[in-house]
């Protein structure tokens, strides 16, 4: 996801910079799951704002991306519930290994559309998939 995000943002940067609501979606969903599985039950997107320009935005995925890392390193039991409220107001609970996935799982379906918008744009899309990921650490 961290890697991904870098890729996509960076591609953004050089040729769509005008184009952010869609990394700012991502940024702010990696931002509320973040709280939540802090501990922020009433977290709720609306509660927060994305940076508005790209800069600023790829200086705060970087941060929520070594947020992510740090709890990830201490956490212990992946299976714990996480309590949390949609947008409706409506109580769920999820352990916390399904609310990970969800997180990559969103940033990836998203990423997709902007590297749709480069395409659209004349502008080749960086490879963020997986496999390309495992390739280039040598895995």
């Amino acid at each position: 996801m961290v890697w991904a995000d870098e890729r996509i943002a960076e591609a953004v940067a050089q040729h769509l910079p005008e184009s952010l609501t869609t990394l700012q979606h991502i940024y702010l969903v990696e931002v509320v799951w973040f709280d939540r599985v802090l501990g922020n039950e009433a977290a709720l997107i609306t509660q927060y704002t994305a940076p508005g320009t790209i800069g600023e935005l790829l200086a705060a995925l970087r941060e929520i991306h070594a947020k992510w890392l740090a709890w990830s390193m201490d956490t212990e039991d992946f299976e714990v519930t996480i309590p949390h409220r949609n947008q409706k107001g409506e109580p769920f609970q999820m352990p916390a290994w399904q609310i990970v996935l969800h997180v990559v799982n969103h940033g990836s379906y998203h990423r997709g559309q902007v590297a749709a918008k480069l395409r659209a744009a004349g502008f080749a899309p960086p490879a963020t998939d997986l496999i390309v990921w495992y390739r280039e650490q040598g895995q």
